[in-house]
């Protein structure tokens, strides 16, 4: 499963969304400098996948944190953050979780190995273009 792909994960510097804190009974999000904000739902661009519950915050709750920059560079300076539904965000976390265990990255490093080599011969040698002689 990818990681979080936030710009303030990537860079490692700031908060991303694994540090805000969501209580889904009473949908209220809790930013890491303790401030809350409602959370509703939005919908996704693909039919399939359920609704994000997403929550903003405001202007007043943003504009005065001493670490402001730390989570959003937006031109209103007010930060939103987007979670899925609680039962596949339980699910991230805990495979999230399992990835950095030391099992799991020795059998992923099995499963590159192979997937390197049937990339290599896709690829590389243009096997995905072979003739069939008769």
């Amino acid at each position: 499963m990818p990681g979080n792909l936030t710009r303030q994960h990537g860079k490692n510097q700031g908060f991303d969304r694994d540090d805000f804190h969501i209580d889904f009974d009473s949908r209220q999000v809790t930013c890491p400098r303790a401030r809350s904000a409602r959370a509703g739902t939005a919908p996704t661009r693909h039919p399939r996948p359920p609704p994000l519950i997403v929550a903003r915050f405001n202007k007043s709750q943003c504009r005065p944190c001493p670490v402001r920059t730390r989570c959003t560079t937006t031109a209103d300076s007010a930060r939103t953050v987007g979670f899925p539904p609680r039962e596949l965000r339980d699910l991230q976390l805990r495979v999230h979780a399992e990835q950095q265990t030391p099992d799991w990255k020795a059998r992923y490093a099995v499963r590159s190995g192979v997937e390197g080599t049937i990339n290599e011969f896709a690829h590389g040698h243009g096997m995905r273009h072979c003739r069939y002689g008769s």
